[in-house]
């Protein structure tokens, strides 16, 4: 299990080193053509190809100026998004470590607790299979914060870094609420954050407080900061015995 586990999060620690340098490349080159944008002179158009031997009607370039404030938002979105998908795929890969430990009978999987699972009799997959395959299915469909909950309990049982994971929790919202709500701040997330408000990190790395119907402001500090708090879970994850 030690070995399976480091390697798992070692993995994780890579992939999220390479996603924030990707995140500064797109940044520095957004920032190198905003700046390129504002010096073209209004009159000019642009008609890019969209396929074979095919362009679009040429679009005055004062219209893509209009956009070029709104991006940094798009870029910032984007790869917090993207850190929130590798963090997702490390809490399933290590929950189907701790699953199969589980069957093996080298580690119990208390933190688990009851599962109901559906066992197809008439299928040609054993019983095992059938039981592994149900226990991931319920465990995906599971809130982010509470597959959060059973894998920190397994693998960091004092509860270390209260702190770190109330900022993965709160990131998990605002990236919920990017996604389907349009970054606007509702009542549903401060229920679930147990509190009136949702703190967020500006540009200069001043806390920001945001209430019911403000919209969301994502930053590279805040990002930097969700980024930190999920390699220090990440650390506190590893099996040392």
């Amino acid at each position: 299990m030690k070995e399976k586990v480091n390697k798992r999060i070692d993995q994780f620690i890579l992939e999220t080193d390479m996603l924030f340098k990707e995140f500064l490349a797109g940044w520095t080159m957004y920032s190198i053509g905003r700046d390129n944008l504002d010096s073209v002179v209004e009159n000019t158009a642009i008609s890019p190809f969209v396929g074979y031997n095919q362009r679009l009607e040429p679009i005055p370039i004062v219209l893509i100026k209009k956009f070029r404030t709104g991006y940094s938002q798009f870029i910032l979105e984007a790869y917090h998004g993207k850190l929130v998908i590798l963090g997702n795929r490390l809490l399933n890969a290590l929950f189907c470590i701790l699953l199969e430990e589980h069957l093996q009978g080298t580690r119990k999987f208390v933190e688990l607790k009851t599962q109901l699972v559906k066992i197809d009799l008439s299928s040609m997959d054993d019983l095992s299979a059938q039981f592994k395959e149900n226990c991931k299915n319920n465990f995906s469909f599971n809130k982010y914060s509470e597959r959060l909950k059973i894998v920190n309990k397994a693998l960091n049982p004092n509860d270390d870094g209260q702190n770190e994971l109330g900022n993965i929790k709160k990131n998990i919202l605002v990236r919920n609420s990017i996604q389907h709500s349009e970054g606007m701040v509702d009542d549903y997330m401060l229920r679930e954050l147990g509190c009136d408000k949702i703190e967020l990190a500006d540009e200069s790395g001043k806390i920001r407080i945001y209430r019911t119907g403000d919209k969301l402001i994502l930053s590279i500090p805040e990002l930097y900061s969700f980024m930190s708090s999920f390699l220090f879970i990440a650390q506190k994850w590893r099996v040392k015995k």
